[in-house]
């Protein structure tokens, strides 16, 4: 759909640098044509007046005239010139058409391509919760011996399903927004320290029921941002570094400044990630096939790509470190 749609505008791109490319052909003819006449008539009247200079009583010989056939052929010559110019336009501008047509529909073919993901990963994301939470209804329905005990366990278990379908819901409507609405973000100077500090005490109940500390290493600047986006892109490395941590050990937040730009890390000693699923783990519903999958808190796959998303709209860039066994490091680097 797309390749047809760029071959036709650049059709009508080429077709407007033609016509405006031939109007001033045709102009430019016309001027020098008058101006080629308007020589050979001053020629012409040169001429007479050296051979016959106006002082003298002489009968005027007949009209001297200029070779025609020059003016012709420099006319003739003049059209293949521009006939040329005219070509090597038409195939310039031909390729520049087709490769700004690209340009033009590049955006729109990735926001198509994003909703189509977008529809297709819900799709399919979706499905097999929402099946199993059906199965497990109609099942509890139908047992005649369903006790009020195991009913408010079905029920338990159906709110719990249903809270896991919102959060996936939720997670796939704001990766699409941060697809299609990055302008929206609202930058506001903050203090580096305050931002760190309170990503931590939102997510510090979480370290506590693991008896996981985190040590802060803030410095005193300030960042413009979007507070609030900024704030859930530490919040899903935090809660990342914590799920993966064992009980008792300890998750460094840092805060460094280089030239115009602020490198956060946070750093854990963790289960690590292995080489093979780094290059991935950025990918929506990536899961690593390994220890850290055996987590039953192991998420859809979605905080990671949510995470790049929120960090290539402030225009920075995110990395990891991680070894297995050995902990994990994210680093995030922003324009101050």
């Amino acid at each position: 759909m797309f390749k047809q749609a760029r071959l036709k505008l650049t059709a009508w791109y080429l077709l407007i640098i033609m016509i405006i490319s031939f109007s001033f052909s045709v102009l430019i003819y016309q001027l020098i044509s008058l101006e080629i006449n308007r020589f050979a008539n001053s020629q012409r009247n040169r001429i007479e007046r050296r051979i016959f200079p106006s002082n003298q009583n002489q009968l005027l010989p007949p009209n001297i005239s200029i070779d025609d056939d020059l003016i012709v052929e420099s006319q003739q010559r003049l059209l293949v010139n521009l006939a040329i110019i005219n070509g090597v336009i038409f195939l310039i501008s031909g390729s520049l058409s087709y490769f700004l047509a690209g340009k033009t529909l590049s955006p729109i073919q990735k926001m198509t391509e994003d909703q189509k993901q977008f529809i297709s990963d819900a799709s399919h994301e979706l499905k097999t919760p929402i099946t199993a939470l059906k199965l497990m209804l109609e099942v509890s329905l139908r047992d005649p011996k369903l006790d009020l005990k195991e009913s408010k366990k079905v029920l338990t278990n159906a709110v719990l399903a249903t809270n896991q379908l919102k959060n996936l819901s939720d997670s796939l409507l704001e990766l699409n927004n941060l697809n299609n609405n990055g302008s929206s973000l609202q930058f506001k100077p903050i203090s580096i320290k305050e931002l760190m500090f309170e990503s931590v005490n939102k997510i510090k109940p979480k370290a506590d029921n693991k008896k996981i500390t985190i040590k802060i290493n803030f410095i005193k600047d300030k960042i413009t941002v979007d507070n609030q986006k900024i704030e859930e892109l530490f919040l899903i490395l935090l809660d990342n570094a914590i799920k993966y941590s064992p009980k008792f050990s300890q998750i460094k937040f840092i805060a460094q400044k280089t030239n115009k730009k602020v490198i956060f890390k946070i750093i854990d000693q963790g289960i690590g990630i292995s080489p093979k699923d780094l290059p991935h783990i950025f990918n929506r519903f990536y899961r690593a096939d390994n220890a850290r999958t055996k987590n039953n808190d192991s998420g859809y796959g979605l905080g990671l790509s949510i995470a790049q998303k929120i960090v290539d709209q402030h225009h920075g860039f995110i990395s990891v470190k991680s070894l297995p066994e050995q902990g994990t490091t994210f680093k995030v680097v922003l324009p101050l």
